[in-house]
């Protein structure tokens, strides 16, 4: 009788071993065709942290610059790092010359573009958001409403844009330092 039940447990070790190789094998086959695509291995680390040089927010027509490691520079730096860490949405929609052009003069909208001295990438299952060297994020007027950003690659829009949770902190901390108010 115990030679019997011996084979049975030998049996379900096998089958329990076989499904957690079969498991493995295909989160491994996942992770590296993820990879591959990405040419990023470190598209599973979610955290973005990157201090950029200088920041211009466009301020419905007018603009304001942030230098170096200025206070203001540095907190805006956080929430927007803080956003590109946390949950966020590839899409295909691109930033068109004519929305950049608007976004440079506009005196409707409120846009925040961040320069960083050498080239950045988000880690995500997406290859696009590498090898940039400005992220553009419209706080008010056309796609802010979509909690959008674009990156840039030598003052070039590059491929597809993120969604994230919600810029509003950056709006509401630019108008309590008065960086920039809507009129």
């Amino acid at each position: 009788m115990s030679y019997q039940s011996d084979i049975s447990v030998s049996k379900r070790a096998s089958l329990t071993e076989f499904f957690i190789t079969i498991v493995l094998a295909f989160a491994f086959f996942v992770y590296l065709s993820i990879t591959i695509y990405t040419k990023d291995p470190l598209w599973v680390w979610p955290v973005y942290n990157s201090q950029p040089v200088s920041a211009l927010i466009r301020c419905y027509g007018g603009e304001v610059g942030l230098e170096g490691h200025s206070t203001d520079l540095t907190a805006i730096a956080g929430m927007v790092n803080e956003q590109l860490s946390g949950k966020k949405r590839w899409d295909e929609l691109n930033l068109t010359d004519q929305t950049y052009e608007e976004y440079q003069s506009s005196p409707r909208m409120m846009i925040l573009e961040l320069f960083y001295d050498s080239p950045q990438r988000v880690h995500s299952s997406s290859p696009f958001f590498s090898n940039f060297d400005s992220l553009l994020i419209p706080l008010d007027g056309r796609h802010s409403d979509t909690s959008i950003i674009f990156a840039l690659i030598g003052g070039m829009p590059g491929g597809g844009s993120f969604h994230v949770q919600d810029f509003q902190p950056v709006v509401d901390y630019l108008v309590q330092r008065n960086i920039c108010s809507k009129p």
